[in-house]
Order: C-alpha cells, then structure tokens, then sequence
C-alpha cells in the first residue's frame, strides 16, 4: 500500500466513527419520542451522518426536550 491508500482507507475509518458516533447519540437522546421515531433518527444519522442527525433534530419540537 501506497500513502495514498493509506490516508483513504484512514478516512473512511474515521468517517465511519462519525457516522457511529451520530447514530449512538441519537439513540440515547433525552427527547421524549416514540422508540419508531428515534430508531429513525439513528438510522438516518448511520446513514447520513451528521447532516441527518441535525436534519431530523431540527423537526423535533423543542417541547420534547428537557
């Protein structure tokens, strides 16, 4: 393997971990919502990252969270 290897195959690891670690925190979020939800918002959270965790947060109402 060459450094170019190298450097892809280390950003794709760390993208993977962002994407993990998006997906645990939407998992155990304090909102107050149904379990169908917050297994939506950790998938599209797995799936998309960051962009998903705050896309689906900002459709939250405010009033589910403590």
């Amino acid at each position: 393997m060459n450094n170019m290897d190298i450097t892809l195959v280390f950003m794709l690891i760390a993208l993977l971990i962002l994407h993990i670690h998006f997906c645990y925190r939407a998992f155990t979020t304090k909102a107050h919502i149904k379990n169908a939800q917050r297994f939506l918002w950790s998938m599209l959270s797995l799936l998309m990252g960051p962009l998903g965790y705050y896309v689906y947060q900002n459709l939250i109402p405010l009033d589910f969270y403590e």
